[in-house]
């Protein structure tokens, strides 16, 4: 039982942030918590290593702050009988902390490595049509993530309620299809729209 809610927690974070997020945009250099990825980090040069450094120790409060946070996400969904309005409030909270980590790394150059990057780890070009899409969807991938959340706890409550699920559950496949169309009006890979094995938009 432990490890399926580990599993589904694991499973709603990588979707974060929103539906298309921090750590599942293109790069894996960094983990959702603006951790370093110790494989990504041994292929890096020196210098590049020298730079993730010194963002993590700029970055510790913050860092703190989202695994915090996190974990008092955990808790409420977690709960006998969650309380969905500050399932939902803490939620919102955690998508913006991840936001402003975001943010960050790319403002120090050190969020656009692609998934597997190259054999020296160094730094790619991150698509300009990508980088605007994530900003004009910031609002609506927020909801995507409190929307998630929301069902969770309902899910999770002793007593499930049926009626409530159902109605969070079509709220959350019209978001997941408004982004989805954005997504493709933005002419970005079938991935993005929600299309195929790799889609960004799974539960």
């Amino acid at each position: 039982m432990v490890e399926t809610k580990k599993t589904l927690l694991a499973l709603v974070l990588a979707a974060t942030v929103g539906t298309i997020g921090l750590q599942q945009a293109d790069a894996r250099s960094l983990d959702h918590d603006g951790g370093i990825d110790s494989t990504q980090f041994h292929k890096m040069n020196d210098a590049t290593k020298a730079k993730m450094e010194k963002f993590q120790a700029e970055t510790k409060d913050l860092r703190k702050q989202i695994k915090m946070k996190r974990a008092e996400k955990t808790a409420l969904i977690q709960s006998v009988a969650p309380n969905i309005e500050a399932v939902k409030e803490t939620a919102g909270e955690l998508f913006d902390l991840q936001m402003t980590m975001r943010e960050k790394a790319l403002a120090a150059g050190l969020f656009t490595f692609m998934k597997d990057g190259d054999k020296e780890g160094k730094i790619t070009a991150k698509p300009a049509k990508l980088e605007k899409f994530l900003a004009d969807t910031k609002d609506l991938r927020k909801q995507i993530y409190v929307k998630r959340a929301e069902k969770q706890a309902l899910m999770h409550n002793r007593v499930p309620d049926a009626v409530a699920i159902a109605k969070v559950t079509g709220e959350l496949f019209d978001l997941r299809s408004a982004i989805q169309e954005k997504a493709k009006e933005a002419g970005l890979p079938r991935h993005w729209q929600g299309k195929g094995k790799g889609r960004h938009h799974q539960e």
